[in-house]
């Protein structure tokens, strides 16, 4: 029971501050609005009370400005209603204005204290300069008329020392806690200022991500047909040779057609930055479709590729991020490859784990290297055959192995090869 009357008290108060606001409204104007409302809300059950108390003591013209301030409390919270937020703000400034400078001057009421927090109010939420300027002087003007100039008692006798203490308590209330509301307001929003320079910092990180990516898929049939058309352009080739070569170039153009498509979807899937989505497939066909790839190069260097993965063998990982790290790993082997030399792929299966390992007989590397593989401090190095590249790869393929939970090893030796392991989840 007292839990639903605390749900019922809160969903109402929630209701009474949020008259008004819209969710397309900017964080620090909706709050603005919100405060508008608060103060008017307490502003009404105070002045009500007031009026009230006033109307017994016959001061009767007093009890009609109290009402008075009732009435414009309404109004302003009827045009927040109606997303009128400029003429709200506006008629509570004036209003309030007239009000308590009348009361401070004629009853002496600690009306002063009211028409500082009124300027501070208006100062900090009024956007347009000249309205804010020229409200501002005036509520100036008028607060030091009630502390220079009293007013006799012409309209009702002044309140007792103690109502007027009274009033002055709650003027500076009134002042602490709006200061302190816009600096509650303005850490917010400054908070939120962070979060999103972090979160536009992370969607640019993996934009650059992407466009590397697009540029190493891309290069390397763009690389393959460049060579092949500079065959056809110098006629090195047999009559024989061209037949196989137009071939060749056929299975370069739809290969890149099909890189494209690829890359295409998965931009779209990475339009707020890059994002694992996890599916089971199988491994073996993924190899073989990647080393398609690679034909010509393959080709080119007359390697000997060894596959030994089984058939069942199935991932747990993002298809199209897993495709990048063994396109990248396959790429580097090739690359480093001697002529004539040997890539190995197989796989393991270890408790929850597939091992990848990628094994050729190439240029290896020596500690230090290795040491600088995963860092941007990593330069390129071109292949056996002066194959070039761009030293981002295995940045990459570190940051793809990392978000699908997966693990990476190099061994290595100098002009003896390298073997690249990778582990990720498999199917359970």
């Amino acid at each position: 029971m007292a839990n639903t009357l605390s749900v019922y008290v809160k969903n109402i108060l929630y209701r009474l501050s949020n008259v008004g606001v819209d969710p397309e409204m900017s964080y620090v104007e909706s709050q603005y609005t919100k405060l508008i409302n608060i103060l008017n809300w307490i502003g009404m059950c105070c002045m009500l009370s007031y009026a009230i108390v006033n109307f017994g003591n016959e001061r009767y013209f007093l009890s009609f400005l109290n009402l008075l301030n009732v009435c414009d409390a309404t109004t302003v919270l009827i045009l927040n209603k109606y997303r009128k937020y400029l003429s709200a703000r506006l008629v509570m400034v004036i209003s309030r204005l007239i009000i308590y400078t009348v009361a401070g001057l004629y009853f002496h009421n600690g009306g002063e204290y009211f028409l500082v927090a009124l300027l501070i109010t208006t100062s900090l939420m009024i956007d347009n300069k000249w309205i804010r300027f020229s409200l501002c002087f005036l509520i100036f003007i008028a607060c030091g008329a009630v502390i220079l100039f009293p007013q006799p008692p012409l309209l009702g006798s002044p309140v007792p020392p103690e109502q007027a203490y009274a009033n002055m308590i709650v003027g500076i209330l009134l002042i602490v806690g709006v200061v302190s509301f816009f600096k509650s307001i303005q850490g917010t929003y400054q908070q939120e200022i962070e979060k999103q320079r972090q979160a536009l910092f992370s969607l640019n990180k993996d934009k650059e991500k992407m466009f590397s990516i697009l540029a190493h898929d891309i290069r390397s049939p763009m690389v393959t047909l460049e060579n092949l058309l500079q065959m056809f352009h110098e006629d090195l080739l047999t009559h024989n040779e061209r037949i196989e070569t137009i071939g060749l170039l056929k299975d370069q153009v739809s290969q890149l057609g099909s890189v494209m498509d690829n890359l295409l979807r998965w931009s779209v899937r990475g339009m707020q930055g890059i994002q694992t989505i996890k599916v089971t497939f199988l491994l073996r066909p993924l190899v073989l479709e990647l080393f398609h790839f690679f034909d010509f190069l393959v080709r080119q260097k007359q390697l000997t590729v060894d596959i030994n993965i089984p058939e069942s063998m199935s991932l747990f990982a993002d298809y199209d991020q897993t495709a990048v790290i063994l396109r990248n790993l396959l790429s580097n082997a090739i690359k480093f490859s001697e002529v004539c030399g040997r890539v190995k792929v197989f796989a393991d299966v270890k408790g929850n784990m597939i091992d990848i390992f990628i094994k050729d007989e190439g240029m290896g590397m020596d500690d230090r290297r290795i040491n600088m593989l995963f860092t941007s401090s990593q330069l390129s190095t071109k292949g056996t055959i002066g194959e070039r590249g761009f030293g981002l790869g295995l940045i990459l393929c570190a940051e793809f192995i990392r978000l699908n939970e997966g693990t990476i090893r190099v061994e290595s030796k100098l002009n003896k090869g390298s073997v690249f392991a990778v582990s990720l989840p498999k199917n359970s």
